[in-house]
């Protein structure tokens, strides 16, 4: 199905009738669908203007009622985009540039050689008049977009002048009118010149702080290029307002510039702070130990000598202060390992896990055996990525708990493996460096890390804990126990949470009460070929 041929709409304003038929002869050889609306008077003018039905204008010159250069004059001034033909034998070469001046289409004589041109001298100016229509439209919408992006928009001539602008462009710049425009203080009008002096493509953008008419100050990005209109030489430019993103560079280059200077004013603080509260430690640590030792020292002597402490009550008071001096030093060490671990810088290596929890074993080995403790090491245990020192320490704690924390009348049983663990590639290796750089800034990691990583498990047959107090027996202080029935700082669990997280791991523990206890610590396992230590 073809679409329909719209209906062209025709004025046709001639006093001659043969005249009149013969444009609507030619006419109908150019369009199928015609409709001619015959203009005779100045009443059929009139109405024709009023409902403005008509997509085009044929008018003849000489009219007894008036001249084709004011019927010309008042379709344009009613609808300026309406093409208008002049189809005469009566008008001259003055005539025919004066309406051409006026807006005239086209200028079409009144004789047998040009009456075949008419037809298609409509066409042309109703396809120029869509053409324009479209440009007008798309300069609308240029013109909206350009408002809405708050860039101002000029035009110069090769004098300096301001040719045309938007009105953006002069509210940037805070001029009222084009006169004041010249009066602005940051702008060099003298563009052209500029411009001139630059290769192809002649353009040119520079950052400016403009004065503005209200004396207020801003800055402008300015965007122009040299071209040609109409052979005559022409700047284009936009206007851009760049004060806030300015000022955020001046802050962040001041920023830069004592950033520094902050940086390591505050690390002499921290330094400074640091060295303090070591200090302060060793003063405390050795303030305390010093009476509690005098203490220790003496009630021994007490003890040991004979005559008036014989009672028996002067004896269980003196070993009660044996008892709490000892408990007191274990706390101020404990205290003293706790600090340490948050301070020391430490650096991993390849651990023989077998190796440590053998050590360990022989360093208890008499406290085993005055509990009959039974201890059962499943090999292999594995190589990790961590710090020996770190984890004799962590070991030694957790086997300590193991044999410690049981009911009376049981003798302690503990189980130590190890289970490797295969986690996806990408993540692991991001989760683990993310690890150690959390764990300290002071790390030194000499070796890439593995995918893998290995648990160790040390279970015992002990009292238990409760799942509500698995996260809290890992902090300082912490004593699920009263210090009678099951001594102890409550520092040893802490320690072993910080050790494991400064150097890359993490621990936890399965628990009920009266079902013992099953505590782990995981850390990455080191890559094969490399000696452990």
């Amino acid at each position: 199905m073809t679409p329909t041929t719209p209906t062209l709409r025709v004025l046709v304003v001639d006093d001659n009738r043969g005249d009149r038929t013969l444009i609507i002869r030619e006419l109908h050889r150019e369009f199928s669908q015609l409709h001619v609306r015959e203009i005779l008077n100045t009443r059929d003018m009139a109405e024709a203007i009023a409902t403005g039905e008509f997509d085009v204008v044929i008018t003849d010159y000489q009219l007894h009622w008036t001249n084709g250069l004011n019927v010309l004059r008042e379709i344009k001034q009613h609808y300026p985009g309406c093409p208008v033909i002049m189809f005469t034998n009566t008008g001259n070469e003055e005539i025919a540039v004066e309406a051409m001046k006026a807006g005239l289409d086209d200028y079409v004589l009144k004789t047998p050689g040009r009456y075949v041109r008419l037809a298609a001298s409509v066409r042309v100016a109703l396809e120029r008049a869509v053409i324009q229509h479209r440009l007008a439209q798309l300069e609308i919408r240029l013109q909206d977009l350009l408002e809405a992006l708050n860039v101002g928009v000029f035009r110069l001539n090769a004098a300096g002048e301001l040719l045309e602008c938007n009105s953006t462009f002069l509210s940037l710049i805070g001029a009222d009118s084009f006169a004041q425009v010249q009066d602005i203080q940051g702008l060099d009008w003298q563009i052209y010149s500029q411009l001139t002096d630059l290769p192809p493509p002649q353009k040119q953008e520079q950052e400016i702080l403009l004065r503005r008419a209200n004396d207020t100050q801003i800055w402008v990005l300015l965007s122009v290029t040299l071209k040609r209109l109409n052979g005559e030489p022409v700047v284009d430019g936009l206007l851009e307002n760049i004060t806030a993103r300015k000022q955020a560079e001046i802050e962040l280059q001041h920023f830069n510039a004592t950033l520094e200077e902050r940086v390591q004013e505050r690390t002499a603080q921290l330094e400074t702070a640091n060295q303090n509260l070591e200090a302060f430690a060793y003063s405390i640590s050795h303030d305390l130990q010093e009476p509690l030792r005098a203490i220790l020292g003496f009630s021994q002597i007490l003890v040991e000598s004979q005559g008036d402490l014989s009672d028996p009550d002067n004896q269980l008071f003196l070993q009660r202060i044996l008892i709490v001096s000892q408990q007191a030093i274990q706390l101020v060490q404990d205290l003293l390992s706790y600090s340490q671990l948050s301070r020391t810088e430490l650096s991993l290596q390849p651990i023989s896990l077998s190796l440590v929890v053998a050590d360990v074993l022989s360093r208890l080995e008499p406290e085993l055996r005055s509990r009959q403790a039974q201890v059962q090491v499943e090999e292999p245990l594995g190589v990790v990525i961590g710090n020996r020192t770190v984890l004799v320490q962590v070991i030694t704690n957790l086997l300590t708990n193991a044999i410690k924390f049981v009911a009376p009348g049981v003798q302690p049983q503990v189980r130590v493996w190890a289970e490797e663990i295969v986690e996806d590639m990408e993540t692991s290796r991001h989760e683990n460096n993310e690890e150690m750089i959390a764990a300290s800034s002071s790390l030194y990691l000499p070796l890439a890390v593995s995918s893998k990583r290995i648990r160790l498990w040390v279970v015992d047959n002990g009292i238990g804990i409760p799942p509500e107090d698995h996260q809290r027996i890992f902090s300082v202080f912490v004593r699920l126990h009263g210090i009678e029935v099951y001594p102890g700082t409550g520092i040893g669990l802490a320690i072993v949470h910080k050790g494991i997280e400064r150097i890359g791991g993490t621990v936890g523990v399965e628990s009920q009460p009266g079902q013992g206890s099953r505590f782990w610590i995981e850390l990455i396992k080191a890559t094969n070929g490399i000696a452990p230590v």
